[in-house]
C-alpha cells in the first residue's frame, strides 16, 4: 500500500515504461477505425499522448543548456520544413492529415531525445532490445491465439486472403493484426537484426539464453515466410552481406557472393514490378494490367501495379516538379484522372505503392532532395559509429532494408521506422555528449 500511494506517473522511469508500451502496441495497427482516419489512430498513439502531456509537464525542470543539435536533428528539421511548405502550397484536408501525421513522428523522434538524454548508452541499448523483443513476444502470442481461435471459426484477422496473387494464386498471407503482411514484414525486421546481434555476440545481455535467440529466430522465420512478402529476398540478401563482412579476406569466393547478392536484389525489384507468365490475357486477374506489353518466346511481360503507380507519380511529378501534388493526394488525384478517362480498367488507388516516387509526385523535387539528405545524414551517421557499438549492426541492417522496401512500399510514416531513427539520435547524441552520471 506504501508503494501505492507514492507512486508517481511524473517520475521518468514510469514515463520510460510507456515507451515500452509505446513499442509494443505498434504491431497492433486494427483495434481502432475512426472516420476520416481510417486506422491511422491506434492505441499507440493514446499512449504517445499520456507520454507528451507528461513530458509537458515536466519541462520546467528540463536542464536546457545541456541539450545540442546534431546532424540528424537538422535533417529532420528540414524534413518538417519541406511538409510546412508543402501544406501551404496544397492546402486541403488531405495534406493537412498526411502532415499532422509527419508532424506527429517528427515529435515521436524529439520525444525519444529529450526522455532519454539523460541515460547512459548501456541503459539506451537495454531498453531498445528489451521493448522490441517484448514486441516480438507479443505478436507470437497474438499468432498462436488467433491460431486457437480459428479451430473454434473464431477469426480475429491474423491471416488476410489475396485472390490470384501473382506466382501462387488465391493465398492465405499472415498479417497478425497489422495493416497487411508487408507491414508485418517490415516490424519483424527490427527484432530480427537485434535477434542476429545478440546471436553474433554484438551485444551481451547475460539475461537472455542462446536457446531461446535460436526459438525465436525459427517463430520470427516461419512468420516471415508466411508473409510471402515481396520483401523477403532483401532481409536474406541483407543477412548475406552481414556474415562476409565478417570475413577479412577478399577471395574471388566473397566478391561472388557480392555479385549475386545484388543480381539477387535486383531480380527480386524486377519481378515484382514486372510478371511473367504464360498466359496471352489476364481479364479477370488483379494485381497488374491485363494486356501485356511484351512477349518473348512462349512467356507474357505485364506491368505490376507497382510498375504503373510508378508512372502515375512521375506523370504527377512532371505536372507539379517543385512542391508536388501536396502530401496524401496522389492517389485522389489518380482516382480522379480514372473517373475523367472513364476508363473500365481496374487500377490501382490504394497506396503510392513506393516511398520515391511518391514523394516525388506529392512533394516535388524539393521533398525529395529533403528526403534523400536526410537517408544520407542517417547512413553516414550510422557508419561512423564506432565498430564496437552493438547497435550499429542492426542500425546498418535495418536502415538498408527499409530503403530497399522503400522502392515498392510507403514507409515514410511507420512508426516503428521513426522509433528506429529516434534511437539512432539519441545514440549520436550520447557518443558525441557522453552523460558523466
Amino acid at each position: 500500500m506504501e508503494e501505492i500511494r507514492n507512486f508517481n506517473l511524473l517520475n521518468k522511469k514510469n514515463i520510460v515504461l510507456l515507451m515500452g508500451f509505446y513499442i509494443m502496441a505498434i504491431p497492433f495497427q486494427k483495434i481502432i477505425w475512426l472516420p476520416r482516419v481510417n486506422s491511422k489512430i491506434q492505441v499507440s498513439e493514446i499512449i504517445f499522448i499520456f507520454i507528451f502531456i507528461l513530458l509537458i509537464l515536466q519541462l520546467k525542470d528540463f536542464i536546457w543548456k545541456n541539450t545540442k543539435i546534431i546532424a540528424l536533428d537538422k535533417a529532420i528539421i528540414l524534413w518538417l520544413f519541406i511538409g510546412i511548405i508543402n501544406l501551404i502550397s496544397n492546402l486541403d484536408l488531405t495534406t493537412l492529415i498526411e502532415f499532422s501525421g509527419q508532424f506527429y513522428l517528427v515529435c515521436l523522434y524529439f520525444l525519444i531525445q529529450f526522455l532519454f538524454i539523460t541515460f547512459r548508452f548501456k541503459e539506451i541499448e537495454s531498453f531498445f532490445i528489451s521493448s522490441f523483443i517484448l514486441q516480438l513476444f507479443l505478436i507470437i502470442i497474438t499468432l498462436l491465439l488467433g491460431l486457437i481461435l480459428l479451430t473454434q471459426h473464431i477469426n480475429i484477422g491474423v491471416f488476410q486472403i489475396f485472390y490470384s496473387y501473382p506466382y501462387f494464386g488465391d493465398l492465405y498471407r499472415l498479417k497478425v493484426l497489422t495493416n497487411e503482411p508487408v507491414m508485418l514484414v517490415s516490424i519483424l525486421s527490427i527484432p530480427f537484426w537485434i535477434i542476429i546481434a545478440l546471436m553474433d555476440g554484438k551485444i551481451k545481455v547475460n539475461s537472455i539464453k542462446k536457446r531461446d535467440l535460436i526459438l525465436s529466430m525459427v517463430f520470427i522465420g516461419l512468420m516471415l515466410l508466411g508473409t510471402f512478402g515481396k520483401s523477403l529476398p532483401f532481409i536474406l540478401a541483407i543477412l548475406f552481406l552481414y556474415f562476409i563482412s565478417h570475413l577479412k579476406s577478399k577471395n574471388k569466393g566473397i566478391i561472388f557472393i557480392r555479385i549475386f547478392t545484388a543480381f539477387f536484389i535486383i531480380s527480386s525489384i524486377l519481378l515484382t514490378h514486372i510478371m511473367v507468365t504464360k498466359k496471352p490475357f489476364r481479364e479477370k486477374e488483379v494485381y497488374g494490367l491485363a494486356i501485356p506489353f511484351l512477349r518473348i518466346d512462349n512467356y507474357y511481360l505485364y506491368k505490376s501495379w507497382y510498375y504503373v503507380q510508378k508512372e502515375n507519380a512521375i506523370k504527377e511529378f512532371i505536372e507539379h516538379p517543385f512542391f508536388g501534388c501536396g502530401g496524401g493526394n496522389l492517389l485522389n488525384v489518380i482516382n480522379l484522372k480514372y473517373k475523367e478517362s472513364e476508363e473500365t480498367i481496374s487500377r490501382p488507388v490504394y497506396d503510392p505503392l513506393s516511398t520515391y516516387t511518391g514523394i516525388l509526385a506529392e512533394y516535388g523535387i524539393s521533398g525529395f532532395l529533403a528526403f534523400l539528405f536526410l537517408m544520407f545524414t542517417i547512413y553516414k551517421e550510422v557508419v561512423r559509429l564506432p565498430d564496437n557499438n552493438g547497435l550499429k549492426w542492426i542500425f546498418i541492417c535495418s536502415f538498408s532494408y527499409f530503403m530497399l522496401e522503400a522502392i515498392s512500399t510507403d514507409i515514410q510514416n511507420f512508426r516503428h521506422l521513426w522509433i528506429l531513427i529516434g534511437f539512432l539520435g539519441i545514440t549520436l547524441r550520447n557518443l558525441q555528449y557522453p552523460v558523466n552520471s
